[in-house]
């Protein structure tokens, strides 16, 4: 319930962002369509609209807000617990989660240029279930004994907050410079760090844990970004 306030606080507060721009400052809106790209062939496409306000008194910094739609794709990746030295990890042959987050963010203004970041608050994310594979790293008892040496059932972490902070969550966030062309479109090119996250399903209606009790596992991710950007306001 908390999570389902805190969506409508934020969509009150980004319905707001162009209703005080336009009677108190400069207002500007725009849509970014783009993806991160590896060399390993993990991807992250993603969609944001982002509504920004700036200051009279300071009209080359701007705040805003906004929603991402976004994804994340991957091949052979190992994913940690938060805790435990070292920390369990369990091996997937392929990751994959989608999203949808309300986002923060801030740039600097120069002439047709914004120099900025962003990152996601909150949100929610589903994805296909994966197998991951558990070998313990101690060697003695512990509550994921039972469950060492098997592929272990997960699914990604349904909601999630402040990715950037916090481990075991999905997310993402971006640095960026975007290059307005004409009124109409532009480029942005800039680099994008994501948070991937699971999460053990039940089996036979009772939990499954890794050692120190955990059943999150998670990973961070960077990779060069690129979109094309549709002003709206501008």
């Amino acid at each position: 319930m908390k999570v389902f306030y805190a969506f409508v606080i934020l969509t009150a507060a980004l319905s707001s962002v162009r209703v005080y721009g336009q009677t108190q400052s400069q207002a500007s809106a725009v849509i970014d369509f783009g993806t991160g790209f590896s060399d390993d062939n993990s991807w992250a496409p993603s969609v944001l609209y982002y509504e920004q306000v700036s200051m009279n008194r300071i009209p080359w910094f701007r705040f805003g807000l906004g929603i991402r739609a976004w994804g994340y794709y991957a091949n052979r990746t190992d994913l940690y617990t938060k805790t435990g030295s070292p920390p369990d990890y369990l091996e997937y042959n392929k990751v994959s989660a989608n999203g949808l987050s309300f986002v923060v963010g801030a740039n600097l203004r120069l002439w047709k240029i914004d120099l900025g970041i962003n990152t996601d608050l909150i949100g929610a994310s589903f994805g296909s279930r994966r197998s991951g594979y558990y070998e313990r790293n101690l060697t003695g008892p512990g509550t994921g004994s039972p469950n060492n040496g098997k592929w272990l059932k997960t699914s990604p972490v349904i909601f999630n907050a402040a990715p950037l902070f916090l481990e075991n969550y999905n997310g993402q966030s971006e640095a960026y410079a975007r290059i307005y062309f004409s009124k109409r479109i532009g480029l942005k090119v800039g680099y994008l760090y994501g948070h991937i996250a699971y999460r053990t399903r039940n089996a036979d209606d009772r939990k499954v844990f890794l050692d120190n009790n955990q059943r999150r596992v998670s990973q961070n991710y960077g990779m060069p970004y690129a979109a094309l950007s549709f002003p709206i306001l501008h």
